[in-house]
């Protein structure tokens, strides 16, 4: 058998990454983390994760960032504004001399001439009151920070005042912005990804194995492409058209319904023996929620997929722990939304921490999903990052996927711990 060594991956591409997931609802949350998301999460405030960190000191060109915040902004605004200023001072502390910023209060750059132009004030046909935007506004407005609305009081008097709460990331002539700060949750992530975005030559990029009966970003998975498409190049791969191109960094399998062919699989596995990386989302059924019928999935990928050391297990995975649906009921003329548990979409309530995949996401549903045994293949390193409760069981076909069925103690047969979701990284073996 070939033996390669599959190299770890810088921040621009992801590590060597095996996900087996039986969830495309999970996969909106989890692939995003997996090329490079959840390793932004901060556990202390004002401290900056490693993934910043490396960012900022790993910097080979000048990254100038611009914070537009209007002074003496009302409440929560301010405290925004602080933590803005907090944030980006741990940047700079940790860069390489060549990371700087700048807190600009727009209002304090206004020329002579801008302070004169704000004082014609003229009303349109409606009563509005309106003038010329000033030198400062225009530059602004093309750099794509916009006003906003604030409303304040001042002399025990509500007024509604023009701010500026965004923020520009330069790299000589190319520029990204966050229009607005309006909420700093994912500011972290944002900055971080922008600064990566300005500074590399070229974005890392992402195939999306093509056919199958899988979901595509065009159709299934718009909002997850568009993501990707926000710190990615993205692009179709058709595995009959031979070896997968030298230019793709990491390769998406997603949730594919039939067979490939032996050359496909081949091209699969040269991928990853070449030291990239790749994400198999695949399921054991399709179902069909209006029919409570399912398709069996004919993908065959369980023998590469076992080559490296995961099994993906025949069956469904049902948790007592899980996820609640609304279901319609027809009670005489009227028809209601009854909340049901449905146990076959267990609810994980706390991924992996330890994991940069996983590290400060929250709960995550897997709908219909199997349960994947994984053991550590010599040279590799094998983690577990989503399981069911103690209280799960695998249900063997035919599914009756009726969710107003009794739920009996008799069905939970063999119940215990079941793997939803592991990441191999390291050495393996081609089959």
């Amino acid at each position: 058998m070939a033996r390669k060594k599959l190299a770890r991956k810088k921040l621009d591409t992801t590590v060597a990454v095996i996900a087996v997931v039986g969830s495309l609802v999970a996969l909106n949350i989890a692939s995003i983390a997996l090329f490079g998301r959840a390793d932004l999460t901060r556990d202390k405030q004002f401290t900056l994760s490693d993934a910043s960190k490396e960012t900022v000191r790993n910097l080979t060109a000048p990254v100038t960032v611009q914070a537009y915040f209007t002074k003496d902004l009302p409440p929560p605004y301010a405290t925004n504004a602080r933590y803005v200023k907090d944030l980006l001072e741990e940047y700079y502390t940790a860069s390489n001399n060549n990371f700087r910023y700048e807190f600009i209060d727009p209002m304090a750059e206004e020329t002579a001439a801008d302070k004169e132009m704000k004082k014609d004030v003229k009303q349109d046909i409606f009563g509005r009151q309106v003038r010329e935007a000033t030198s400062i506004e225009k530059d602004l407005q093309t750099l794509g920070v916009p006003p906003v609305q604030v409303r304040v009081n001042e002399d025990d008097k509500l007024e509604v005042k023009r701010a500026y709460m965004g923020i520009a990331v330069r790299v000589g002539e190319k520029h990204e912005v966050i229009p607005v700060v309006s909420d700093t949750g994912t500011l972290e992530y944002d900055l971080t990804s922008l600064i990566r975005k300005v500074a590399r030559p070229q974005a890392p990029k992402i195939g999306m194995v093509q056919g199958h009966g899988g979901p595509t970003p065009e159709q299934g998975l718009q909002r997850f492409g568009q993501l990707l498409q926000a710190n990615f190049d993205v692009a179709p791969v058709d595995l009959t058209a031979g070896p997968v191109g030298d230019d793709i960094d990491a390769l998406l399998i997603v949730g594919p319904m039939t067979a490939f062919a032996d050359p496909e699989l081949r091209a699969i596995d040269a991928f990853v023996m070449s030291g990239r990386s790749a994400a198999f989302f695949v399921d054991n059924v399709k179902p069909d929620l209006q029919s409570l019928q399912v398709e069996e999935s004919q993908h065959g990928l369980n023998a590469l997929l076992a080559a490296y050391g995961v099994t993906v297990e025949p069956g469904l995975v049902l948790d007592a722990r899980c996820a609640t649906l609304n279901v319609a009921q027809q009670r005489g003329a009227m028809r209601i939304m009854q909340p049901v548990q449905y146990p076959y979409v267990p609810a994980v309530e706390q991924l992996d921490g330890a994991s940069t995949i996983t590290r400060g996401l929250g709960g995550m549903a897997f709908p219909f999903v199997a349960s994947v045994v994984v053991k550590n293949p010599e040279g590799a390193k094998a983690d577990v990052l989503a399981h069911s409760s103690a209280d799960a069981w695998v249900q063997a076909p035919p599914y009756n996927l009726d969710p107003m069925q009794r739920w009996t103690r008799d069905m939970m047969k063999d119940q215990g711990v079941k793997n939803f979701m592991v990441t191999l990284m390291g050495t393996l073996k081609s089959p």
